[in-house]
């Protein structure tokens, strides 16, 4: 899944989660589920680009893009937190 694809389906979740007594249970599961997994795939992300800034041979040019990905995800990771939250 592609930055693209995961923002879109954050998009898609906040807006069934927006009231998630319309959904069924299955339907909330679902989404549950699909959120959980984008978590992990963010925190997964994060974790391997901190191994990359804890290279010492990354320049700084570098090593500020790559922390700005890491916040990247940290915000998506935050966001589809509340998604969960919602859901539950």
């Amino acid at each position: 899944m592609g930055i693209r694809d995961f923002i879109r389906h954050l998009q898609e979740h906040r807006e069934k989660a927006y009231d998630p007594e319309v959904l069924s249970k299955t339907e909330r599961e679902e989404i549950l589920h699909e959120a959980e997994m984008m978590v992990g795939m963010a925190e997964a992300a994060v974790k391997e680009l901190e191994s990359v800034i804890a290279n010492r041979r990354i320049n700084l040019p570098e090593e500020h893009a790559v922390r700005f990905a890491q916040d990247v995800f940290l915000f998506l990771r935050d966001e589809e937190e509340q998604v969960k939250e919602k859901l539950r």
